[in-house]
């Protein structure tokens, strides 16, 4: 009788897991059909036309960078404290 239940449940759990997977695939299968509609640029990431985009990127996340560590200092500095220990 323990076999026979133990045998069920793993049989449900993977009946659960099979049906999990087979909507994932399914998903991704309609996100891969969708994805040639989509513009040129943005479905050719390692083209040339995305390096501008790159550069700008880092650009800003340099720029970001260098306002958050303005904004530590000022901070520190109004706090009192000079950074060393």
């Amino acid at each position: 009788m323990r076999a026979l239940l133990t045998y069920g449940s793993l049989l449900i759990v993977l009946a659960v897991i099979a049906l999990s997977v087979s909507s994932q695939l399914r998903a991704n299968k309609r996100l891969l059909s969708a994805a040639p509609a989509a513009s040129d640029a943005s479905s050719a990431p390692f083209g040339g036309s995305s390096s501008p985009n790159v550069s700008q990127f880092q650009a800003e996340l340099d720029k970001a960078m260098k306002a958050s560590a303005r904004h530590t200092n000022e901070q520190a500095a109004s706090a009192g404290e000079d950074g060393t220990r």
